[in-house]
């Protein structure tokens, strides 16, 4: 549960997120919708859905309080109804930029430290933020012996049912097209733009930093429209950390699995 404005709402903390973004519902009533001017959104989904700016005097989820914060606001009913719970708010970049945020899944517990106070990890992983994501290098293998293909993916907390969810060029490499062709199309994710339909594969190998994963179902999508715009090809997901804990510090550029 964190705050806009003093009052409580219910927040979900999102990585894949480069903003603060409230359910237009909560915006509205809140008197912080500013004006008519629009940007679309570059989630998931066959439909667009336009973002409104709003701007927000402060946002808390303790220990940590942003003000004077500029996010926006759109319709989160479809992601509420997927999740099976009331979402009122996404806090991305802005709450991620001020410190080292580590997520424990085994313990159920979510930590804020200064980045000064140095997160302890043996294997940092480089990242870099691009449109206030985290984006990391990964080496993919799809099938044994092949070469593996370099990607780059956004470390998503949002990406909650595969390892990892790929779409964009790879898709349109030789080695894309013949793992599309061998997966099951399903549901694979709900978006900004409602449901996002893909392929489930499973994957030879990823590698991430020094971490090495093996025989993983990974989803393939051409409905992810931030992934055919060049900055990310994809995105990592929660089962390769939901047995451990996942640390950000967005201040020196690195994540840390455990």
């Amino acid at each position: 549960m964190g705050q806009i404005n003093d009052q409580p709402l219910s927040s979900i903390l999102d990585s894949g997120t480069g903003s603060v973004i409230l359910n237009l519902g909560v915006g509205l009533k809140l008197n912080l919708v500013e004006g008519n001017r629009s940007h679309t959104a570059l989630g998931g989904g066959r439909n667009s859905q336009l973002l409104r700016p709003v701007r927000i005097r402060n946002v808390r989820l303790r220990p940590v309080k942003l003000v004077d914060v500029r996010g926006f606001a759109i319709d989160l009913q479809g992601l509420a109804a997927s999740a099976g719970f009331s979402i009122d708010s996404i806090l991305g970049e802005p709450l991620f930029e001020a410190g080292v945020v580590e997520i424990n899944y085994r313990t159920l517990q979510l930590t804020f430290r200064p980045s000064s106070k140095k997160h302890v990890c043996s294997t940092p992983i480089p990242i870099k933020i691009v449109n206030g994501v985290p984006v990391v290098e990964v080496a993919l293998r799809s099938r044994p012996g092949e070469t593996p293909t370099t990607l780059h993916l956004i470390v998503d907390l949002g990406t909650r049912h595969f390892a990892a969810i790929v779409g964009g060029p790879f898709l349109n490499s030789e080695t894309g097209r013949l793992l599309f062709q061998s997966g099951q199309a399903q549901q694979i994710a709900t978006g900004t733009g409602g449901s996002v339909v893909g392929k489930s594969v499973r994957a030879n190998e990823l590698r991430v930093g020094d971490h090495r994963y093996e025989n993983l179902e990974i989803a393939l999508t051409h409905q992810v429209h931030a992934f055919e715009l060049g900055f990310a090809d994809g995105s990592l997901g929660v089962p390769l950390w939901q047995q451990g804990a996942i640390a950000f510090d967005y201040p020196n550029r690195e994540f840390c699995l455990e």
